[in-house]
């Protein structure tokens, strides 16, 4: 696995330094990054001969290369990075994509490549359009402030649920088996909950419609119980790791 750039770094560094309207310092970026992206692999090695990981060290660069300045994003002032008006709009206009990945609490390969995208030079001008099951729990809000959000995502969980319902025209839990219907009768019938496995989204000239066509790869249908399991820790559990468990338990789901 490729090890992480500056670039795919910047958009959660803007995010932060938002956040702190105080400004923020190389070592709080540090410790607040590793947090959030969690690496893994070559990024997680301790370099020779010093406390920084090959991780925090590409943190570090983006002080040493003036990485926010070249795109005019932050500026260094006093031992703090404070970002600029260029770079809160430019975070502002990628809001949704950077709440969806940073909510999802996907793993670090996905979260590394998703971060790089915005900042592609075919797509400089674009925003990521984000499919996020998420917004169906508070439904009635986000038709208000994030409408197209919720239109994209409710044709992808519309697309999951054909994709997943059985001949008897009901949907269980791929993990556990958990039919709603079943149990709650029609209080329950047709309720489910998708879980991204992987980030879904697209660029404004995508095809909507290729675009959840592929997306359906990367989401499976979840009962409520098993999702909050999923999502207990950052990154989350992986789906086969629960099942192993739920499998034992339940040998008869299938």
């Amino acid at each position: 696995m490729a090890r992480i750039t500056e670039t795919e770094l910047i958009l959660p560094s803007l995010f932060l330094m938002d956040a702190w309207h105080k400004g923020i310092t190389t070592s709080e970026l540090i410790k607040e990054l590793t947090e959030i992206f969690k690496p893994t692999g070559e990024d997680a090695e301790i370099l020779a001969g010093r406390n920084d990981s090959k991780f925090s060290q590409k943190v570090r660069n983006l002080k040493a290369h003036d990485t926010f300045e070249k795109y005019g994003y932050a500026e260094y002032k006093n031992g703090y990075f404070f970002i600029t008006d260029e770079g809160r709009k430019f975070l502002n206009k990628n809001i949704d994509f950077v709440t969806y990945l940073l909510s999802n609490g996907f793993l670090y390969s996905d979260l590394k490549s998703s971060f790089q995208k915005p900042l592609q030079k075919k797509d400089i001008e674009k925003t990521p359009k984000v499919f996020d099951e998420n917004v169906l729990i508070y439904e009635g809000a986000q038709k208000i402030t994030h409408s197209k959000t919720y239109e994209r995502s409710i044709k992808l969980r519309n697309a999951a649920i054909i994709k997943y319902t059985d001949e008897n025209e009901r949907i269980k839990c791929k993990i556990c088996c958990f039919d709603f219907e079943d149990f709650y009768g029609n209080y329950g019938k047709g309720f489910i909950e998708i879980h991204h496995q992987k980030p879904v989204f697209m660029f404004s000239d995508d095809e909507t419609e290729k675009t959840i066509k592929s997306g359906l790869e990367n989401v499976i249908p979840v009962c409520s119980n098993c999702h909050r399991i999923i999502h207990r820790i950052r990154p989350p559990y992986l789906v086969k790791d629960i099942e192993k468990v739920v499998n034992k338990k339940l040998y008869f789901c299938k």
